[in-house]
């Protein structure tokens, strides 16, 4: 059997697969068409250096827009007030939740103003 090493079929999956490959942020189900299990990425719930970081209980499965949404939410997270010790996954993605929302939003607005009646 062939030993694959990239995300979608390899060191991720089985992050996908206990997510039963849905974004955690949107909810895009990677099983409904090969199209969207492409789009499928996994996210770190810790910053870099903390110690949990790459134990596979603070990674979820997400989106690619979802991945990179907020993509400095780590960097503004004092600035924030966000904490990370002593939170679980699901706290986690809570947490994370509002910001990637928030980017969400503002790029349906944008697609809804300036693309979807072109």
């Amino acid at each position: 059997m062939a030993s694959f090493t990239d995300s979608l079929r390899g060191y991720a999956f089985p992050v996908h697969k206990r997510d039963n490959f849905i974004c955690q942020y949107c909810g895009v189900d990677g099983t409904q068409s090969f199209d969207t299990w492409l789009s499928l990425s996994w996210d770190h719930l810790l910053p870099k250096g903390h110690s949990n970081r790459d134990n596979l209980e603070f990674i979820v499965t997400a989106c690619n827009f979802c991945n990179t949404a907020d993509n400095r939410y780590f960097d503004l997270a004092e600035k924030r007030g966000l904490r990370f010790d002593g939170l679980t996954p699901d706290e986690l993605v809570a947490q994370r939740m509002p910001y990637v929302q928030a980017t969400r939003q503002s790029y349906r607005d944008f697609w809804e103003q300036r693309v979807k009646e072109q």
